[in-house]
């Protein structure tokens, strides 16, 4: 079966099937679950997540993202054994979890530095993408952009993240316009070079129209920091967050998680244990 949806990074040999989530981008400097993949021993499937493109015409909000993800797990017909999520993608995971438990028994929720979709980070991005248009823009047209998002930053702070995205997506758009016309760039690469940053906003702004913080309290979750919301059982891992998907310490804290029978397994064992 062909996916577009998800990314195979592991094959196993059993029948489960992990599932993990994050916006993946191959220039992004934080680690990625492609990263983690080769550091682990176990023998589950592994399928990180894609987010949907322009071509895709799938709406931002949480449940359009669900829909798009969730057609090909129900397809491939696996057993789903745990949902991991890293940063905003853990709002995604969370829900993907609670969707899955419609067919299926709960899929483990696995954290790692959870966070809910925030501007901060996304006025960050938006100038690093800008500075990796430098040899396209001009001295002033690179200036001009760094300062409307500067002058967003002023407006909005932290709020209206889907607001402040549209506007962000808006002036990286332009800016590649600009760039392409004066340079007689073609279609195809004004759409890669403006495609990563417009998709990294759909992606955070459907992640707002999701409430994840009732499974993440009763989740598990592997932080490098304490995280800003409460979680049901946390361990630190000692290194840099842009590492934590880097780390062969994540990959042995997640393996022995995975090892672990979940409660409510144990339960099921010992009533039908009872019943015998």
């Amino acid at each position: 079966m062909s996916r577009i949806a998800w990314k195979t990074l592991k094959r196993g040999e059993s029948e489960s099937l992990l599932l993990a989530v994050d916006f993946a981008a191959g220039s992004r400097g934080p680690a990625q679950f492609a990263d983690l993949a080769p550091l682990l021993d176990q023998p589950r499937t592994l399928w990180t997540s894609r987010p949907p493109g322009p071509d895709d015409q799938v709406p931002p909000t949480g449940n359009a993202y669900l829909d798009w993800w969730l057609g090909e797990v129900r397809a491939f017909g696996a057993p789903v054994e745990a949902v991991l999520g890293y940063c905003a993608g853990g709002v995604f995971a969370a829900a993907l979890a609670e969707r899955i438990a419609d067919w299926q028994p709960a899929p483990r929720l696995i954290l790692l530095d959870p966070e809910l979709p925030a501007n901060r980070g996304l006025y960050d991005d938006f100038h690093t993408a800008g500075d990796s248009l430098g040899a396209l823009l001009t001295p002033a047209e690179l200036d001009a952009f760094h300062a409307r998002g500067e002058a967003l930053r002023a407006r909005y702070g932290d709020e209206r993240l889907p607001v402040v995205g549209r506007e962000l997506a808006e002036t990286f758009t332009a800016a590649v316009a600009a760039a392409a016309e004066r340079l007689d760039l073609d279609e195809d690469i004004r759409d890669e070079l403006s495609g990563a940053f417009v998709s990294l906003v759909s992606y955070l702004t459907a992640a707002t129209t999701l409430s994840p913080l009732p499974a993440w309290s009763a989740a598990t979750a592997l932080t490098t920091t304490t995280p800003d919301h409460p979680v049901a059982d946390e361990h630190r891992i000692d290194v840099p967050h842009d590492e934590l998907l880097r780390s062969p310490a994540t990959a042995r804290a997640l393996e022995r998680l995975l090892s672990e029978v979940p409660a409510a397994a144990t339960v099921a064992v010992t009533a039908a244990g009872k019943a015998g």
